[in-house]
């Protein structure tokens, strides 16, 4: 009796019926990697209406037309918006590319995988989304390359958050699968910036789907929570759980019909800060910044009765440097009345070496001394002003 023999008269002695549909330790092992679904991979694209495009990858592909709308704004809006005033490139729209992935958890590092890698691009009048998901990990490379195909077109890189997370995954990835890393080569332009800058100090958080429904109008309706998508990916992947897959897809296309609508209605705002939530101060900074000063004072010039103490400083100082004292007096009489001890000292500074009112610079630094004594500052500019006029 050979060994195969004698296994199955134990497994009769012990109650076991020797099922011929049980897999062999060989059979494990060649099926280990391989799809656990009871779907096939045929089917599983099928239901997502996509295709197989190499073992172990689906390709997802829609075209929206660019009058289609996305809450209250239609896609063409992306035709002509200035991206340099929020940090992009001036460049045509078909050079744009627009990136989103879903992730296996949200540490980074060698140990996440982007398991749904979505791209979209403007070609004519249509906004053109592939959706690259994985239904397994062998297809990695597949993707990594149909992703380099799909954007070697593109000079500009449009992200939420895309800076701090996956566009350095995607580093990661094409590293490990020693490849050339397309989207380095691109600048990037993370939309998560801009919409920090302007509604930081007005908005409870400053989330893509906030800003969908405070800029775009946009709500979405039974959308899967970010935080469950690698959950359900596993689920699928060690289960063959799909139900919630076609979720992860629709979460993911209407994170990058979102990119479009809100690069174009974040250009507008910085472009005229008229939103009752933006902070025009900050827009203005950020305008600063760049050397872009004309810009920065019409901002605050236009918005000057809704400036805060802060931000008519901002401006006043604006006024200085464009050699408009009588503006910038004004600004600091007002604000110096009402107690602002930084609008005194301008006004100090002002009579002692523009208007030469030594008389009024004393006043004015004996009050700023008075307010606060223990300024080394204060107490020097009245000590030198006492010492001009005695002599």
């Amino acid at each position: 009796m050979n060994l195969r023999e004698r296994l199955k008269k134990l497994q009769g002695q012990r109650g076991f019926a020797a099922s011929p549909s049980q897999p062999t330790l060989a059979e494990r092992l060649a099926r280990h990697g391989r799809w656990p679904s009871p779907l096939n991979e045929a089917e599983v694209a099928e239901k997502l209406g996509g295709e197989v495009i190499e073992r172990g990858l689906i390709l997802i592909e829609r075209t929206f037309p660019l009058n289609f709308v996305h809450g209250d704004i239609t896609l063409d809006e992306m035709l002509k918006a200035p991206l340099a005033v929020i940090g992009g490139d001036r460049v045509e729209p078909e050079a744009l590319l627009f990136l989103d992935t879903e992730t296996t958890g949200l540490a980074g590092g060698t140990g996440t995988l982007p398991f749904l890698l979505g791209l979209a691009r403007i070609e004519g009048n249509t906004l053109r989304l592939c959706q690259f998901f994985l239904t397994g990990f062998k297809g990695e490379a597949a993707m990594l390359e149909a992703a380099r195909r799909f954007g070697e077109k593109a000079t500009q890189l449009v992200s939420f958050n895309g800076k701090a997370f996956d566009v350095p995954l995607l580093a990661t990835r094409y590293r490990l699968a020693r490849r050339a890393d397309p989207f380095s080569r691109l600048n990037h332009l993370d939309l998560l910036h801009p919409t920090r800058t302007a509604f930081a100090r007005t908005w409870p958080d400053c989330r893509l789907q906030t800003a969908e429904q405070r800029l775009l109008g946009f709500y979405r309706k039974d959308d899967l929570p970010g935080a469950l998508v690698p959950q359900v990916w596993f689920d699928f992947v060690r289960r063959g759980d799909f139900a919630r897959v076609p979720a992860i897809v629709q979460h993911n296309r209407w994170d990058l019909m979102s990119l479009a609508a809100l690069a174009a209605r974040l250009a507008a705002l910085f472009q005229h800060p008229d939103h009752a939530e933006a902070d025009v101060l900050a827009i203005a900074r950020a305008f600063r910044r760049r050397g872009e000063e004309d810009t920065a004072h019409a901002h605050l010039a236009r918005r000057r009765e809704a400036l805060t103490v802060s931000g008519l400083m901002e401006l006043s100082q604006l006024h200085r440097r464009r050699g408009e004292w009588e503006k910038a007096v004004a600004i600091w009489e007002k604000l110096a009345a009402g107690g602002c001890l930084p609008a005194m000292e301008a006004l100090a500074k002002y009579h002692e070496h523009i208007s030469r009112n030594l008389p009024e610079a004393l006043r004015l630094a004996r009050l700023l001394v008075s307010r606060r004594p223990e300024d080394p500052a204060f107490a020097r500019r009245f000590t030198r002003l006492s010492r001009r006029l005695d002599r």
